[in-house]
């Protein structure tokens, strides 16, 4: 697993090397992380009566979408978008086909959880379908770029006083 630290540097970590301690103290510590973000905006001062209660409502909200295989990432040192623009592209079909193949699914989706849902069925099935999606994207990489433009070197030259 490649895991981003900061400072843009990134450790290949071999999980199966831990051992059981180490990896209910991770496990532990990353789901605590995760919960106690996902609560962090219930405060006394925006809900005096009622933050805890909404806290814990949020917490749970999170572990079950965590259960249903939804985690929503953020780009901070994360897996990152790809930038080679025909990935980019792949991603952009995956997305429409998915978003037609799975229409009733993504509709029935809590609305909070619908980007979630589309982006990972969306990655899932750019994986899957790389080699039938990958001749179409790079013909739409090379139309979108089109051919340089010749004005450059007709440019007029620039008159200096």
């Amino acid at each position: 697993m490649l895991v981003a630290i900061g400072k843009g540097i990134e450790l290949d970590v071999d999980v199966s090397r831990f051992n059981t301690e180490v990896h209910d103290h991770l496990l532990r510590t990353g789901l605590r992380n995760l919960l106690m973000d996902a609560h962090a905006s219930a405060t006394a001062k925006a809900d005096p009566g009622n933050y805890t209660r909404r806290s814990r409502e949020l917490a749970e909200k999170k572990l079950a979408s965590m259960y249903a295989g939804i985690v929503r990432v953020a780009n901070v040192g994360g897996p990152k978008p790809p930038t080679d623009p025909v990935s980019q592209v792949i991603l952009r079909l995956a997305r429409k086909a998915v978003q037609k193949d799975h229409a009733t699914e993504l509709a029935a989706a809590p609305k909070d959880q619908r980007l979630a849902v589309l982006n990972k069925l969306a990655n899932e099935y750019a994986v899957a379908h790389d080699a039938a999606l990958r001749p179409r994207a790079t013909k739409i990489v090379e139309l979108e770029s089109g051919p340089e433009p010749a004005q450059k070197a007709r440019a007029k030259p620039v008159k200096r006083k």
